[in-house]
Parts: structure tokens; sequence; C-alpha cells
């Protein structure tokens, strides 16, 4: 796996994630939910969006793409 993009709030790197996923491009995010402030939605870390090797170049052709990095 490889990082293609990092993100400040979970919300936006879910929503990069189902656009990769509406192309067919698996990911997934970290760190985990413990960066977020109680669940209030504020982390305190940036959130990774994390493909495989082999889909990078198309990943971050499509977030390229939809202004999502």
């Amino acid at each position: 796996m490889k990082t293609v993009a990092t993100f400040s709030t979970e919300a936006e790197a879910y929503i990069a994630k189902g656009m990769l996923a509406d192309h067919g491009i698996e990911s997934m995010t970290g760190p985990d939910n413990m960066t977020t402030l109680y669940g209030a939605g504020s982390t305190w870390a940036p959130v990774d969006l994390y493909v495989r090797d082999a889909d990078f170049e198309e990943a971050r052709r499509l977030l390229e793409a939809h202004s999502d990095v």
C-alpha cells in the first residue's frame, strides 16, 4: 500500500475514498479513528488515503481531476 493523498479531516478522506471506489480502486484510510477528538470529527493528525502500488498512478490522476488533492 502506498499513500496517495493526505487529508485534514476524515470526511474529506472518505469522500475521496468513495470516488475511488466508484472507479474500481480499493483504498483504505489511516490512522484509525483514534485520531478523532471525542468523535467530533476534528482530528489532531492527518488522515492518509492508501491504495495498492499498482493503482497509485490512476488514483492520483482521479484525485487530481476531481480536485481532491
